[in-house]
């Protein structure tokens, strides 16, 4: 079993600069969470703050990276994924350069090759606190092999 936390580019088939997640904190068949320091040239930041797309994106390459992870397990090729939906996500406050945020997604149901989720993009803070920014729900198709 490989060792978490790791770097997430190992479990996602995007490249730089489109890795938009920085490590992946720790992965099951159900469950992964992920963690981003929102650099200055982050992707996803627009004027210093994360659009609501990239919450949404965040939560989809943790799901991708969880699907990676098992999928490394199992000495398989880590593949390409699609973000088929999000759905009733809600924004309760705003991420900024130079924040650390901690992404969570837990499979909620899978249909054939798609994939249901519940996400949470957290702003972790200084305490060791964090707080909700956003959440919602995601489906993901994987096209078998």
């Amino acid at each position: 079993m490989t060792s978490l936390p790791a770097p997430a580019k190992g479990y996602l088939p995007h490249r730089p600069p489109m890795v938009c997640i920085d490590e992946l904190l720790c992965a099951s068949a159900t469950q992964a969470q992920a963690r981003v320091r929102l650099a200055p040239d982050h992707p996803l930041l627009h004027n210093g703050m994360l659009t609501e797309a990239g919450y949404v994106e965040l939560a989809a390459q943790t799901a991708g990276a969880m699907k990676g992870y098992l999928e490394k397990e199992l000495s398989l090729p880590v593949r390409e994924g699609f973000l088929a939906a999000a759905q009733n996500f809600s924004f309760h406050g705003k991420a900024l350069q130079g924040d650390v945020l901690r992404i969570a997604v837990a499979l909620t149901a899978r249909v054939a090759e798609l994939s249901l989720l519940e996400a949470s993009v957290l702003r972790e803070d200084e305490d060791g606190g964090s707080r909700l920014l956003a959440n919602g729900k995601l489906k993901i198709f994987v096209p078998e092999a």
